[in-house]
């Protein structure tokens, strides 16, 4: 099976790329300076040329912050990015797996969101992202999985565990948000779920994030004292503080746990937990014994 993959030199394409070739997989992955996601002629050529059973989009505008700055650039990659995948898709006839976001909720519902609850975005980078979605499936929804997923961390990247990481080595007061819930989803684990779903005739929207939910304090937390191998900053202090004294640009949901039921019936396994996923994570780069 064939796959063509935007946005292989992020964490996630990485990660998808790491894996596919012990699965039987060809991967085609082209680099940014080779073809622009938002220029559509250079998108639908590359299709065509490729031919690909599953067109795999991971590519993004991931600065959340940043966005509300560079609103146009945000929207020119992830709305108009994902509508020239969608129609590179449905020039083909390939299968198209397009990566979205918990972002697109507005996060006070106060417990799991599924599929079908409502979206109301906060943030450039939200509206974004709910853009693409419609985009993709206005042009090509016959064969067309959105696939929302919460807290991406992996190897390559930035990403909350690198920063604090970071952090832990170079300050000795680090401040981390305790009022804003999610469910931390490690790369590794999803890039397995996603190859699994290429294999499957599945359309509309899914939920994939790791189980289990916590606040990013908590999440720190359990990065700080799981990094065996971490040489911290003497005299390091972790402190919570609330989402409104950080003050960032962009406002994010308070609890963003998506429910992965459907995954669940889907795959016929259950997520992984994030506290697995971050354990995994952390051997993988040296961290933890």
């Amino acid at each position: 099976m064939k796959i063509l993959l935007f946005g292989g030199s992020g964490q996630l394409g990485f990660e998808i790329q790491k894996r596919a070739l012990d699965l039987n997989f060809e991967v085609v992955s082209p680099f940014t300076s080779e073809v622009n996601i938002s220029e559509e002629t250079q998108v639908l050529y590359l299709c065509s040329q490729t031919q690909p059973d599953v067109i795999l989009n991971c590519a993004a505008y991931t600065a959340v912050d940043k966005a509300e700055e560079e609103k146009d650039l945000c929207f020119k990659i992830n709305r108009d990015g994902a509508r020239n995948v969608a129609l590179g898709a449905r020039q083909t006839g390939a299968k198209l797996i397009h990566i979205s976001t918990d972002y697109v909720f507005d996060g006070e519902k106060g417990s799991p969101l599924t599929e079908d609850d409502p979206v109301n975005p906060l943030s450039v980078y939200g509206m974004s992202k709910l853009d693409g979605e419609r985009e993709i499936l206005k042009h090509y929804p016959d064969r067309t999985i959105i696939v929302r997923t919460s807290s991406l961390y992996g190897q390559k990247g930035v990403n909350f565990v690198r920063t604090m990481l970071d952090l832990f080595h170079s300050r000795d007061l680090v401040r981390v948000v305790n009022d804003q819930v999610a469910s931390p989803t490690w790369a590794g684990w999803l890039a397995e779920a996603l190859l699994d779903i290429s294999r499957m005739e599945v359309t509309g929207v899914l939920h994939a994030a790791c189980s289990g939910e916590t606040s990013w304090f908590d999440f720190a937390k359990r990065i700080l004292d799981w990094s065996s191998n971490l040489e911290p900053h003497p005299g390091l202090r972790l402190e919570p503080i609330s989402a409104a004294e950080l003050g960032r640009p962009a406002r994010r949901p308070r609890y963003s746990v998506l429910d992965c039921g459907k995954l669940t019936d889907l795959l016929g396994r259950a997520p992984m937990h994030w506290e697995e996923g971050l354990k995994a994570h952390l051997r993988e780069i040296g961290m933890l014994e």
